[in-house]
């Protein structure tokens, strides 16, 4: 990598660092992710500060460091205003750019994801153009937003099969074993009763694994849904996440 190079950035957070600068989390497009820190960005007269604002898409120039790298230079090209104008979209945003910083790792380039990622800000950005983005939609959104990383880190669940015996699901009393990732038939559960106390196993209502498999397939956003199963879905994606990072 040369000692300096330019890129796009999704800016996914920053803190205080130091008595004058930040620490700033970036997702870029062609290194990954990225922690580097802005030079002076906490003072009155920067001019980076602007530029490095969450949840907005910058043009930067990172320079290399010994420790850190940092920001050499910066240019908004996106700010997603209308995301943060209307708190439930910049709610949604944060939770949804605060979940891609835990699962992402540092420095591994992905450009299909920085462009998932740009998209689906751009799609949140648009959405309630007039009225305001519904709780219940962003809701939505952003469980979709948690199945489709899981998916793109090479994460898919396992929805067709029992993921222990290889049978193909049948419906009712299926439960998903995190463990394994995918579903877990009813037979293969009782057999496996010990990974019910450790808790790596749920269980999944028939409606779920339809909606699942739908917004696999890259559908569901059209879709109706009660918010029995909407919580259902949340549930299962923060265990999910969690078992992903443990």
């Amino acid at each position: 990598m040369d000692s300096t190079f330019p890129t796009r950035a999704i800016i996914l957070n920053r803190r205080d660092w130091r008595e004058a600068d930040r620490l700033v989390s970036v997702y870029t497009q062609n290194y990954g992710r990225l922690s580097l820190v802005a030079r002076g960005a906490r003072k009155a007269t920067s001019k980076l500060a602007a530029h490095l604002e969450p949840i907005s898409l910058s043009r930067l120039l990172v320079v290399k460091g010994k420790g850190f790298d940092y920001v050499g230079a910066s240019l908004m090209e996106e700010p997603f205003l209308a995301i943060k104008q209307d708190l439930n979209k910049l709610y949604f945003a944060g939770e949804a750019l605060r979940q891609f910083s835990l699962l992402v790792r540092e420095g591994e380039a992905d450009a299909n994801l920085f462009s998932w990622l740009e998209k689906w800000l751009l799609s949140l950005e648009g959405a309630g153009e007039k009225s305001g983005l519904d709780k219940d939609e962003g809701r939505f959104r952003l469980a979709l937003f948690s199945w489709r990383l899981f998916k793109l880190l090479g994460h898919k669940p396992r929805l067709d099969v029992c993921t222990a015996c290889g049978r193909i699901i049948q419906s009712s009393n299926n439960y998903f074993d995190f463990s394994r990732g995918g579903l877990l038939c009813p037979d293969c559960h009782l057999t496996n009763a010990a990974n019910a106390i450790s808790g790596s196993v749920l269980p999944i209502s028939d409606n779920c694994i339809k909606l699942l498999r739908i917004s696999l397939s890259g559908g569901g956003h059209n879709l109706k849904f009660s918010p029995k199963i909407l919580k259902e879905w949340e549930n299962l994606n923060f265990h999910f996440s969690f078992w992903l990072r443990s």
